[in-house]
């Protein structure tokens, strides 16, 4: 971890640790480190090409993605999967057929999508066998409802597609409904491609004897409501503080609710060498996405300092933000330190 490494005082966070990591040339790896990528990303710079870009949500193990990126060599491909087994299975494909119009991001489709696609780029979008969520009360976990398809909506082009392949009578159901109720799409039955149902889980469902139902939901000229990616803040989130640790440093678990999210603050780790340096394992939890943090308080010459870790590329959300609130919060309730600012 490069956040506290050295001896004490001889490394002192300044502007340039502060602010955030954008990296142009995240899409020249098959596997995307997206989060350092710009917003939205540049997919025809990384493609070298500006060719019709499409989209598969849950790859599983990419034969369906990659399959296609096979038969039509003059379209390009991003896959979003956030297993990371299914993830390191699909690489290992792509590399064995060596192909250039293939991407793959490891991430939740809302908040990937959200990020990463500029409005009316996308010619298709590509969800074959979701998880259906059978149960009533975790409906709010289905992917395709309102919120999710007008983001799609959007970053679709006009007559763009939705194609959904499911087993799950239900969720076919209940996807119909959500894309009425949206007003973004017409909603087409057509025969499925012959590739679709040689998808891993398309495989399993037929030994079954599974029934298996196709359909595709196409964007309308509606317009719709601009989703914008969530910026990037000039200077990451932190806080100053002047005093010092306690002789004995006790903790206990913090849940906050924020926005509509919260913050849980797990624990606090010390440098075993030092006491200038402690790291807070915090989750924040928010709709469209759930992020692992570590907060770091270190000391410089004259203050300490909080302050989110790179560890992780983590997005500057209002529930990170409120993470580093929650651990400057946590520091001042220690009765040594004083808060001297913050920039949160």
């Amino acid at each position: 971890m490069t956040d506290a490494s050295g001896p004490p005082h001889h490394h002192e966070p300044g502007a340039h640790d502060l602010r955030p990591t954008v990296d142009t040339h995240a899409g020249d790896r098959r596997l995307v480190p997206w989060r350092r990528a710009p917003f939205p990303a540049p997919w025809g710079t990384w493609f070298g090409r500006e060719a019709p870009l499409h989209l598969e949500i849950g790859f599983g193990d990419g034969r369906y993605t990659i399959r296609r990126a096979l038969d039509e060599p003059n379209a390009d491909f991003v896959g979003i999967e956030v297993s990371s087994v299914s993830v390191r299975r699909a690489v290992t494909k792509l590399r064995h057929h060596d192909l250039q119009n293939v991407r793959l991001v490891k991430g939740g489709a809302q908040i990937a999508v959200r990020q990463l696609f500029a409005p009316a780029s996308l010619s298709s979008v590509t969800v074959n066998f979701p998880d259906p969520w059978p149960k009533d009360r975790h409906e709010d976990k289905r992917l395709l409802r309102v919120p999710f398809l007008t983001m799609l909506a959007g970053r679709l082009v006009p007559g763009g597609e939705i194609r959904l392949a499911t087993d799950h009578p239900e969720y076919l159901t209940f996807s119909e409904a959500e894309v009425r109720a949206s007003g973004w799409y017409a909603i087409e039955e057509r025969e499925a491609p012959p590739a679709v149902f040689e998808t891993k889980y398309a495989t399993k469902w037929k030994e079954q004897g599974k029934p298996l139902h196709y359909r595709v939901f196409v964007r309308n000229d509606e317009p719709v409501p601009d989703i914008a990616p969530i910026g990037r803040p000039d200077i990451m989130p932190h806080a100053l503080l002047q005093g010092s640790l306690p002789t004995t440093l006790t903790f206990e678990k913090v849940v906050n609710p924020v926005e509509e999210g919260h913050v849980i603050l797990h624990d606090v780790a010390q440098r075993i060498d030092t006491d200038d340096t402690l790291w807070i394992r915090a989750t924040v939890d928010e709709p469209d996405v759930t992020q692992q943090l570590l907060i770091v308080v270190q000391r410089r010459t004259d203050d300490w300092i909080v302050r989110v870790a790179s560890f992780g590329d983590p997005l500057i959300t209002p529930a990170v933000r409120g993470a580093v609130h929650a651990a400057t919060e946590w520091l001042a309730s220690l009765g040594t330190f004083d808060v001297t600012a913050r920039n949160y």
